[in-house]
């Protein structure tokens, strides 16, 4: 895990938001496509979208860990930066450095 790298929202005025239990839908304007995103989809995005100048991925997992109730171990981390390369190839979420 890079906990360095650090995470930002790749449009987020472009992006529009509504909430469905633990679930996240997603417009993106710039690219008009609509997103259904997963529990752990949502807890991520949410936290980019938190952090308009970006974050850490440690920081990231930590806060998804929080949020979720459940430890910031090795498997977690591979599970949010999973989420980070797909939330990325949706161009959604860029890497800052």
């Amino acid at each position: 895990m890079n906990g360095n790298r650090t995470w930002r929202a790749l449009a987020p005025e472009a992006i529009a938001s509504r909430t469905f239990d633990d679930e996240l839908v997603l417009y993106n304007d710039v690219t008009g496509s609509t997103h259904h995103l997963s529990v752990l989809g949502r807890s991520v995005m949410l936290a980019v979208l938190a952090h308009p100048c970006g974050v850490a991925l440690d920081a990231l997992v930590r806060r998804v860990a929080d949020d979720s109730g459940i430890d910031a171990d090795d498997a977690l981390a591979q599970s949010v930066e999973r989420t980070l390369a797909e939330l990325s190839e949706l161009r959604l979420v860029t890497p800052t450095i």
